[in-house]
């Protein structure tokens, strides 16, 4: 969890959140975050940790997360897209400016 705090990243070329569309898993202190950046200008971020039996999501797939220890698939916006987890990931808040991202809990 980010308690009280933020998580900037920085997207530029380089970064594998440059185009709209892609996916990135990010470590922020201990806290694995999913990343997708749904537009120019527009990101969502939510917990890696799988809500069926809290493996962390690490594979992407047609704009899906994928679970790798059950095959749970979540959309972009943290929904169960199919199972066997039944409750949607844990969003968090993102502001983008300047190249930069900030991910709020």
């Amino acid at each position: 969890m980010l308690a009280n705090g933020a998580v900037t990243v920085a997207i530029d070329a380089s970064s594998p959140l440059s185009a709209p569309g892609a996916m990135a898993l990010v470590q922020a202190s201990g806290n694995p975050l999913l990343v997708a950046r749904t537009g120019q200008d527009t990101f969502t971020a939510h917990t890696a940790i799988c809500t069926h039996q809290t493996c962390t999501i690490s594979g992407f797939s047609n704009q899906l997360f994928v679970c790798p220890c059950h095959g749970s698939e979540f959309d972009t916006n943290g929904m169960v897209v199919r199972g066997p987890a039944s409750i949607p990931l844990r969003a968090y808040s993102t502001q983008f400016a300047n190249g930069t991202l900030t991910i709020t809990g």
